[in-house]
Parts: C-alpha cells; sequence; structure tokens
C-alpha cells in the first residue's frame, strides 16, 4: 500500500517542509507555511552524557542512537518537529517499542540540550490512518513507563495517512495544534492519487537503507544511479571543447536531491556517495583511461573533463547515453571494493 511505503513516507514530509509555488505544489508544504525548515533526514540523535547514564541506570530496553526520519526547526518559536514514519503502529510490548523509548527521550528534556536555541520539540509519529489510534495508546503507556523510571520523555503526536481517491489526506491530532499553531486538524496534501500510485517520481531522498528487502533496495540503487547518469549526459552535452567540465559524487548528488542531500546524517551521505563512485564515476574511469587519457580523468569521487575537439565530445556522448543499455547493474559497494578505490575515497574524506 502507497501509505506504507517508507521511501514514499519520507518524501511526502520532505515535500511538506519544501518551499513551493502557492498555485502550482507537488504536496501542500503544510510544515513550512507554518514556518518550519528541515534541519536534518535521518541522522542519528545524540544523547547527552548524563541521559546516557539515565538510560543506562533505567535497565531498560532504550535504543542509544535513534534516528529519525526527520528533525524541522522553527526560529520564531523555538520550537521542533522530530518525526518518525511507521508502515503499521505497534504496542508496547513490541521489539520496536525499544526504539520508540529513544525517540520519546530524544525529542524530550534532550532534545534542547543538543539543539539549543531550540527549547521545545514533539515527537510526530506519521502511520496509515487506521492505525493512528493504536499508535498513539502505544505512545501514551511508553512515555508513562519512561517517566515512572525518572526518565524525562518528550510530548508525543499521532499523524495519519489516508488515501481518499483521487486524494491524498494528512491528519494529525490535538498535540500537534496546540504545538504549531495551527486551527486545522487534517488536510489534503496531494490530488489525483490512488492506492497504486507510483511513488517513484515524488522521491527525492532515498538510500539503500530504507528499504527492508534486497529486491526494493536494488530497485532505488538502479532509480538513484538513472538520475545521476541522466543529469551527466544534461551537463556534459552542455560543455563546449576546451572548457573543462568537474564535478563530484556529492554535487551530484546535491543537484538531483534538490540539495537535501546535505541535510542527511553522514553515513547516509557516505553510502550514496559510496554507490555514486562505484556504478558511475569508476565505469566511466573503466571505459575513459584508453580511449580518452588525459581527456577525461577520474580522481577518487572527482570526474574532470576537457574534451579536445568536438568528435571526441561525441564519440564519448554516444557511448555515455547508451550507458543504461548496457549490461550495468546496480550494486551495493562490495567490501572487496573498499582496499582498492574506496581506500582512496576515504583518504578523500578525512
Amino acid at each position: 500500500m502507497l501509505v506504507r511505503d517508507p521511501v514514499f513516507q519520507l518524501n511526502l514530509l520532505l515535500w511538506m517542509a519544501k518551499e513551493q509555488p502557492a498555485d502550482a505544489y507537488v504536496v501542500r508544504p503544510l510544515f513550512f507555511e507554518q514556518g518550519y525548515s528541515i534541519l536534518y533526514i535521518e541522522n542519528p540523535f545524540p544523547f547527552p552524557p548524563d541521559t546516557l547514564r539515565a538510560i543506562e541506570e533505567s535497565k531498560k530496553e532504550i535504543s542509544k542512537k535513534p534516528e529519525p526520519e526527520l528533525i524541522l526547526g522553527r526560529m520564531r518559536d523555538k520550537t521542533a518537529l522530530y518525526f518518525e514514519a511507521k508502515a503499521n503502529s505497534f504496542s508496547s510490548e513490541s521489539e520496536t517499542s525499544k526504539q520508540a523509548r529513544g525517540h520519546l527521550l530524544a525529542a524530550g528534556e534532550a532534545f534542547a540540550e543538543v539543539m539549543a536555541p531550540l527549547r521545545s520539540c514533539l515527537l510526530c509519529y506519521v502511520v496509515p490512518e487506521d492505525n493512528r489510534p493504536l499508535m498513539g495508546v502505544c505512545l501514551h503507556e511508553l512515555a508513562a513507563e519512561l517517566a515512572t523510571a525518572g526518565l524525562k520523555p518528550s510530548l508525543h503526536s499521532c499523524h495519519g495517512l489516508a488515501v481518499e481517491s483521487p486524494s491524498l489526506r494528512y491528519s494529525w491530532d490535538d498535540s500537534f495544534r496546540k504545538h504549531v499553531g495551527i486551527a486545522e486538524s487534517s488536510s489534503v496534501i496531494m490530488s489525483g492519487i490512488t492506492e497504486d500510485t507510483d511513488p517513484s517520481p515524488l522521491f527525492l531522498i532515498y538510500t539503500d537503507e530504507d528499504y527492508p528487502d534486497d529486491e526494493q533496495r536494488d530497485l532505488l540503487r538502479r532509480c538513484l544511479v538513472n538520475q545521476v547518469h541522466a543529469l551527466l549526459v544534461c551537463d556534459i552535452n552542455r560543455v563546449p571543447p576546451n572548457e573543462l567540465y568537474q564535478c563530484s559524487a556529492e554535487s551530484l548528488l546535491i543537484e538531483i536531491t534538490d540539495d537535501l542531500f546535505r541535510f542527511l546524517g553522514r553515513a547516509r551521505q557516505k553510502g550514496m556517495r559510496r554507490l555514486v563512485t562505484e556504478n558511475v564515476l569508476r565505469r566511466i574511469a573503466e571505459f575513459s583511461k584508453d580511449k580518452y587519457s588525459g581527456a577525461v580523468v577520474v580522481q577518487g569521487q572527482q570526474l574532470l573533463i576537457r574534451f579536445p575537439d568536438e568528435s571526441t565530445k561525441t564519440a564519448f556522448l554516444d557511448w555515455l547515453e547508451d550507458f543504461k543499455r548496457t549490461t550495468f547493474q546496480a550494486k551495493k559497494p562490495s567490501d572487496a571494493d573498499k582496499g582498492t578505490l574506496f581506500e582512496q575515497i576515504e583518504e578523500d574524506e578525512s
């Protein structure tokens, strides 16, 4: 189901936080309209030492490195929104509750210490609408349990996604209304959508950790690499002979994600850079080393091109434009690669 897709859920939240034309938005920018901006995407939350000690002393199952989908901040009143999205609700007795306890503490008193000058944070769980009541019960029980143990959980809120063909509705509770200062309790945020709608055109950010199975992860890898490939073809077509074209795995990722790559956690960024370097830049390096030596150079994560003439450019582009029709397979970088090209990449990053 569309509203249970983890990558769709994340990207929906990102579109809701992005500035868009008021009369031509893709997704209603609900959070942006309320003054919130993106701070972090899929970035582990670093607990302060005092909170970590309190977690240890509590002897409870609590994640020490909770990783929210998204954190938004509003500087005018120093408030924040901390998002976690799930395909289903879960009970306070489930294994998933260990992660939820971590989120409740991260968005609580610890948040102001780590994220100053932001002061007040609301934990927002996003689930399919029919799971929203049970998710609320679970968070209430977990928060009470943590408070009883002397810990300091956050206020929390439950949000629901529902396809009401041909629209997508996003709903929230009173906790969110009070925290944000919004009068509505729900909104249609997308039109022309059904449960069978292909969500991929909406994707701005997706890493190969966002899906639980290999087949779906491979699909994301291929989508990502195909986007990079299309961008390179477009960019290089515009480069005249004897003019230097230079890019990097990171600059390509910043462009195809509309700058959102900068907000990702470091581990996610590194994984995406490696994926592009392995499947695009290394492939270009291997093809060009004999045919276009000196004209096309790959150094670590950097691509440098200076065509001596139009015929060299045309020949290279003929190969590059056929990129997707070769035996290319998007794949996650292997351990074997880390001792060769990736060893150099790590040196470049340090």
